[in-house]
């Protein structure tokens, strides 16, 4: 049958599930072919199926259309608009809207299982829904993100799961080291100027900050969600500027950054940033290759899997301070004991990790291997005290015992969850972080 268009509506509830998108590219379809299936509407002439063509009939200036009837209750519209817009493209915001009137209609009925009869009904994997439900109740402003496919799912659950995480251990954290107690203080709130800080106070820095466009990191934008990576080079230089006061003169810091693409094209940023900071007065001593062993895995077919990160070694002065490291000659050759220092006694070691005293100096290419050999992870002290810290954690350890001593003062400037902190205390090093978000 025909009816007026100008008599049709939209249903109220679609509007609360679907947005009337892509309704240009309908229009000139529509103008072009021709209307080639039905409406669906309800008594009411509430369009049930077809809200977007309704749109696009409108635009192109149609009177009467094609049009079905069917006879429904209100409490079935809900099932009628999913079952109609099965076949349909759908944005995750639209599944997961689809999603929660499908779950309060299963519901309702005593239907166990749940999750399991919306995703058949949907017609996605139920793993895949429960992720997007994890998404949207912690970071909902990651689902427009993957809409914009600025993120797929997984990598936005993995967003979501490594802020829980890390929210999870800086509290574990906290309480291990007694937040804002003897050797751990933290300061929730942005590290670019850190007044609570006096002058050259600090000895060591290791610090990891958000890298360019690759997550949200705090909700109303952030280091890292800048619109070009010339905008985060020059946040990035400007926010760290602070660190050149704290520092004291015989001090290093170590600055660890990855880089992005963008639109194909590795954008460099880290040496970027680097260079921004020479400018500074800075003086890079190192550039450390970090050799993931378990590197992020790329679906690429036209390049290369990235599997390392640059670790930055920049001083004020090169009278620093620095603990020569020794890398072993051979791969079987096993560290030598420590040498006696100041403060330890004669029928002990120190539980701490150290530096092996004999080989050849280190690189600087560090993998798992390198690592492992050059702070020794062996039993130390007739108690059986060994050195705690599994790799990535060797990476931090490695730089402080490089240049720190016992006692002095470790800065992070991006605390995250707390392994800086945690390294630096078990090194009998006191540790100070800042860090914007909350726990």
């Amino acid at each position: 049958m025909e009816i007026l268009v100008n008599k049709l509506k939209h249903h109220p509830l679609n509007k609360e599930i679907y947005r009337l998108s892509s309704i240009e590219e309908l229009s000139s379809s529509i103008k072009e072919m021709g209307l080639l299936e039905p409406l669906v509407i309800d008594k009411k002439n509430q369009v049930i199926s077809g809200n977007r063509r309704l749109e696009a009939i409108r635009r192109v200036g149609l009177k009467k259309v094609e049009v079905k009837r069917v006879d429904i209750s209100d409490k079935e519209v809900g099932l009628h608009l999913v079952h109609y817009n099965k076949h349909r493209i759908k944005t995750a915001r639209e599944i997961l809207n689809e999603s929660s009137f499908l779950h309060e209609h299963f519901v309702l009925q005593n239907k166990s299982n749940t999750r399991d009869l919306v995703s058949k009904e949907l017609g996605i994997g139920s793993s895949t829904l429960g992720k997007l439900r994890v998404i949207q109740k912690h970071d909902d402003c990651l689902i427009d993100l993957i809409d914009k496919d600025i993120l797929t799912v997984g990598q936005a659950y993995l967003q979501v799961q490594r802020v829980k995480k890390e929210a999870k251990t800086l509290q574990s954290s906290s309480k291990k080291n007694k937040l804002n107690g003897d050797g751990f203080t933290f300061y929730k709130k942005s590290s670019d100027q850190m007044d609570e800080l006096k002058d050259g106070e600090v000895q060591t820095i290791f610090t990891s900050p958000p890298y360019w466009n690759k997550r949200k990191y705090v909700k109303g934008g952030s280091i890292g969600e800048e619109s070009s990576p010339y905008d985060y080079v020059n946040n990035m230089v400007n926010h760290l500027r602070d660190c050149k006061r704290v520092l004291s003169k015989e001090g290093s810091f170590f600055l660890n950054l990855g880089d992005t693409y963008l639109d194909g094209n590795l954008q460099n940023i880290p040496h970027q940033v680097v260079i921004g900071l020479q400018e500074q007065g800075w003086i890079l001593r190192n550039t450390i290759i970090w050799s993931k062993t378990n590197p992020k895995p790329s679906s690429s077919k036209s390049n290369l899997c990235p599997t390392y990160e640059f670790i930055f070694h920049l001083v004020k002065d090169n009278s620093y301070y620095y603990n020569l490291t020794l890398a072993p000659l051979k791969d079987s050759t096993k560290a030598s004991l420590p040498p006696r220092h100041k403060g330890i006694k004669s029928n002990g070691y120190s539980s701490s990790p150290y530096i092996p005293r004999e080989g050849k100096n280190m690189g600087d290419f560090w993998n798992e291997d390198i690592v492992r050999t050059a702070v020794v992870n062996q039993k130390l002290t007739s108690n059986g005290n060994e050195h705690p810290a599994p790799f990535p954690e060797d990476i931090i350890t490695l730089p402080i015992l490089q240049t720190s001593q016992e006692g002095d003062l470790i800065l992070d400037l991006f605390m995250g969850s707390g392994t800086t902190g945690r390294v630096a205390n078990s090194l009998n090093r006191r540790f100070v972080g800042y860090d914007v978000r909350a726990f």
